[in-house]
Formats: structure tokens, C-alpha cells, sequence
């Protein structure tokens, strides 16, 4: 109903993911962390381990997001983001994936945590050399996935709601951060048809990925890809609408088609991005990342529009703020967010150092503020 741009009972509440840190505080930390299989693999298998852990990260990234999603109902979220993520372990301490992004491995109590940090890809040779998957191969993953994450949560799965997203695959952040700023603001200028080949091989990506997650039953889809920073949009308004709009238009239509819902998570300040976010189709807008965004000229401008949600700092607020403090921001957001519906109250983000006591009071105030009328 909220995404309708319904009044529902309440004002819902939802998260892009739980960290895996945060899920153990919650559920209690497993016998064997992934860090233990990885030690495991490499003893006993010195010269092929890596490809040997290779072969089972889908069945760790299963265990991963279903630990989140059960973590979310057990904190009273109605709705957890999953997806599944092509990552190519290097090392210990370093990954890759199918786009080219380059990540060090951080073990934060045992839960891998992947720091984005450069590409491999430079220029059209290198892309033009870079291994590209068989999307055929990542639709069965992709399957796989969600239908491991559904018959784990079998006995949950009417109690709460999980999101198909596609954070660290999503249609914009891959083609630059595959690159680097600095390689990808030259190909701009100097190889445009790169940037567009690039832009084309995403969007493929996540039409087979969402194709995957829809015919296991997914009806709300999370486009994960911040388009903005602190400053101000990440493109100019020319390249935005040549390049990113009609692939975020194309995915958009397809998943109206199956008679989904399409969220955009973006951080950063999108003041100056809303009208281009409605043309692109989306349903939904989340984060309106504090302080940078204003959620009530959000409202009053696109409230109309799109389901706004959000946006509860992830800086302070939910990690050593007051209960005081915690309740009010939630009223803040339900006071911007939630009159005549098209409201949710979800953090703005999700990382490790969050408090899962502040995460409850923040449900909590959710669900006695909320309640319709408000």
C-alpha cells in the first residue's frame, strides 16, 4: 500500500541489508564463521583452495542473507534486502567481481566485509580482455540464490518481506567503479561507445539477476546504486540522460511488466536528481540520506510521485544516540514522510558499528508513531 502511494495501518518499515556482524549479535555467532572454511579450504587443499572456496561462495552468501533476513524479523522489521553478489575471491584479503571492481577482504568477528578500492578495467583493451560471464550461468546462481534464501526461511517467509536488490551490482556505480573515477570520467570524454557498452553489459546484468528473483516470486526489487555524493550528483544532467536514463527506464518497464515495485537506494545529496529519478521509473526512493537531503521539500515536490522512505541517520542516531534522540528522528521522518501515505522508515544505510538496541527503538517508535491516521 505504501508503495501505492497508500495509506496502510501503519507506516511499514524496511532495510536494505543487515550486516552480518549485526546479525550475529542477534541470532547468536555461528560455530564456523566463513573466515574458519576459508583457513579450512587453504590446508587442505594449498594448491587449489581458492578455487575450491570459489565454488561454494553462493552457498555462504545463501547462509549470509538468510542469517539477515531471520536477524530482521527477529528485530521487527516488514522487510529485508538480499541479492546475490558474483564476487571472485582472490585471496584472503582480496576480491574481485564480473564487472571489474576490486575489494579488500576485511574480517570484521568472522563475517567478510568487502572495501571497494579501484578497478581493473583502464581503458577499451583492458575491457575488451576482462573475462565476461555467461548470463545464462548467472541467472541459475542468481536462482539459486533466492531460492536458497526462501527454503531456509520457509517458516518466516509470510511474516516479512524480502527485497530483490542489487547493491554491489547495480546498473551505475559498476561501470565507473570498475574503472576508477579518474579512467571512467576519461572514457567520458575521449571513448563515449565504452561507457555505453559498459552501461549496456550492467543493465544486462540486472535484467537477468531481477529475472532470476521474479520467477521465485519477488515483487519488490532494489535498485542499490548511489548516483550522488555529498556534493551533488556524481554526472552532469547530460550525461545522466544519456547514458543512465534509458537503461534505468528499460529495467523500470520490465518490472512493471511483471507487476513489480522498483525501489532506488542512493546516498549523497539528490536534491537536484528527483526529477530524474520519477522519469526514470523508479516507485520508490530511499535514504534521503540526513542531513544532506531535506525529506520535506522531498515530500512536497515528488510525494506524489514515488513512496518515499528513510531516512534515519546511520552516523549517530542509530549507533550512540539517546532513546530520546532515536524516537524523535523517527518522528521527524514519520512527520515528513508519512502524511497520506507513501511513507516507510527504514536507516539511510546499514554497516557493522550499528547498535541492535537502537535499531529496536527505532522500530519501535516506528510502529507506536506510525499508526494511521497519524
Amino acid at each position: 500500500m505504501a508503495l501505492n502511494l497508500e495509506e496502510p495501518d501503519r507506516i511499514p518499515t524496511h532495510t536494505i541489508n543487515i550486516d552480518g556482524n549485526v546479525a550475529d549479535q542477534i541470532l547468536g555467532r555461528p560455530k564456523r564463521n566463513a573466515f574458519d572454511i576459508f583457513d579450512d579450504m587453504e590446508k587442505q587443499y594449498p594448491d587449489d583452495w581458492l578455487d575450491k572456496i570459489n565454488d561454494i561462495l553462493l552457498d555462504i552468501e545463501i547462509s549470509t542473507f538468510s542469517k539477515a533476513v531471520r536477524a530482521g524479523l527477529d528485530l521487527g522489521f516488514d522487510g529485508v534486502g538480499v541479492q546475490y553478489i558474483p564476487f571472485i575471491l582472490e585471496s584472503q584479503s582480496e576480491m574481485t567481481d564480473v564487472f571489474g571492481k576490486r575489494h579488500r577482504v576485511r574480517n570484521i568477528d568472522g563475517n567478510p566485509y568487502p572495501d571497494y578500492y579501484g578497478g581493473y578495467i583502464k581503458n577499451r583493451e583492458d575491457w575488451e580482455a576482462y573475462p565476461k560471464p555467461d548470463m545464462k550461468e548467472e541467472y541459475n546462481k542468481a536462482k539459486k540464490f533466492y531460492k536458497g534464501v526462501l527454503r531456509k526461511c520457509r517458516d518466516i517467509k509470510d511474516d516479512i518481506c524480502i527485497f530483490a536488490q542489487n547493491a554491489l551490482t547495480s546498473v551505475f556505480p559498476p561501470v565507473w567503479q570498475g574503472m576508477g573515477m579518474a579512467y571512467f570520467a576519461r572514457a567520458l570524454k575521449n571513448d563515449p561507445k565504452l561507457v555505453k557498452e559498459r552501461f549496456r553489459f550492467t543493465t544486462d546484468y540486472t535484467l537477468t539477476t531481477f529475472k532470476a528473483y521474479h520467477d521465485c516470486g519477488a515483487k519488490i526489487f532494489l535498485e542499490g546504486g548511489d548516483i550522488a555524493h555529498s556534493g551533488g550528483q556524481f554526472m552532469s544532467d547530460k550525461n545522466f540522460n544519456e547514458y543512465l536514463l534509458p537503461r534505468y527506464q528499460e529495467v523500470s518497464e520490465k518490472i512493471h511488466e511483471w507487476g513489480g515495485k522498483y525501489i532506488l537506494h542512493t546516498d549523497g545529496d539528490v536534491t537536484d536528481l528527483l526529477d530524474f529519478i520519477v522519469e526514470s521509473g523508479f516507485d520508490g526512493l530511499q535514504c534521503l540520506e540526513p542531513p544532506l537531503v531535506d525529506p520535506y521539500l522531498v515530500k512536497k515536490k515528488i510525494g506524489d510521485k514515488l513512496c518515499l522512505s528513510g531516512n534515519i541517520d546511520t552516523r549517530h542516531i542509530l549507533v550512540d544516540a539517546t532513546k530520546e534522540e532515536v524516537e524523535q528522528a523517527v518522528e521527524n521522518a514519520i512527520n515528513a514522510l508519512g502524511p497520506g501515505g507513501g511513507g516507510m522508515i527504514s536507516p539511510a544505510n546499514f554497516h557493522p558499528g550499528m547498535s541492535v538496541k537502537h535499531l529496536r527503538w527505532m522500530i519501535e517508535a516506528a510502529n507506536n508513531l506510525g499508526v494511521y491516521p497519524l
